[in-house]
């Protein structure tokens, strides 16, 4: 059981891509329909002249569920669905529930259809008996060997990009005495600061909270102000070492000293930060060699 539970709370990926949504519903949409045309269960064999068009039927029907499931949820529970903190665990459950809302849409419309031909209903309990017994295995299966196989490419990835960095002739710091000031929303606050002691920002809604160095270059302290994480990257943009990285983290890449990955996207570690810093995965790959110093 350990094993399990283990399982189903390592790292995967969300995509919260209303392209890759509707692509995976059209996919779903299709399987369902070649899948039952060729195969016929559920005694379509007896709609003699109509196993086309009930097929097609169900298909589409399997189209919209899909998509409903993928939308809908994550904008009614938004931190259920952050995708920073989704796991194979959550990723299995939402098909779960999938399953259930499309085999209960397919059953109720399907006997629809079939009654209004006159042909007789099928029990939902049984229905949906064959629905998650059809779904359950090819999901698990996908989800392991998808999860793996994108772990294992991000690994790779990560590692080259560590090897190169390690044999790379480091650029010298350059260190300035110039002070910057950021100043809040409403303009009554403000933080100053030499960018060789920012080590990271992060965001906490209309809130960020700045990382700089201590006086004795050792420790980190915490400067919050009301200002938000994209107006921060306007005003740092002219520092190439200074990038933002995710939604929600801004970092200096001279504190940056490797990268990892696995299923859910890349990660940021420094000496520095007792944290994983997330990558966006809008990064393309040929930029993640700039996070690293």
């Amino acid at each position: 059981m350990k094993k399990i539970f283990y399982w189903l709370s390592i790292p995967y990926y969300f995509n919260p891509s209303l392209k890759f949504k509707f692509q995976v519903s059209i996919f779903m949409g299709a399987f369902v329909f070649l899948f039952l045309y060729l195969f016929r269960p559920f005694y379509i064999s007896l709609f003699v002249g109509l196993e086309l068009e009930y097929t097609a039927f169900i298909g589409i029907i399997t189209f919209l569920a899909v998509l409903f499931v993928l939308t809908i949820p994550p904008l009614l529970f938004k931190d259920y669905f952050n995708e920073d903190n989704w796991t194979i665990g959550r990723n299995l459950f939402l098909i779960k529930i999938g399953l259930f809302i499309n085999g209960s849409s397919l059953w109720y419309l399907g006997n629809l259809y079939r009654s209004y031909y006159g042909f007789g209903s099928i029990g939902y309990f049984r229905y949906l008996f064959f629905v998650y017994l059809l779904g359950t295995f090819p999901v698990i299966l996908f989800t392991f060997f998808n999860e793996r196989n994108v772990r294992d490419k991000r690994k790779k990835r990560a590692e080259k990009i560590n090897t190169l960095k390690k044999y790379q002739v480091k650029e010298e710091k350059i260190v300035t005495e110039e002070s910057i000031i950021i100043y809040s929303e409403n303009k009554k606050e403000n933080i100053s600061f030499k960018i060789q002691d920012l080590v990271y920002v992060t965001s906490q809604g209309n809130y960020a909270s700045f990382f700089l160095l201590t006086e004795y270059k050792k420790d980190l302290k915490e400067i919050i102000l009301r200002i938000t994480l994209t107006k921060i990257n306007e005003i740092l943009e002219s520092y190439n070492n200074v990038i933002r990285c995710h939604r929600s983290y801004i970092v200096n890449t001279y504190f940056i000293n490797s990268i990892s990955g696995n299923a859910r996207g890349y990660f940021l570690k420094s000496n520095k930060i007792l944290i994983e810093i997330p990558v966006s995965r809008n990064f393309k790959k040929e930029e993640l060699e700039k996070l690293i110093h």
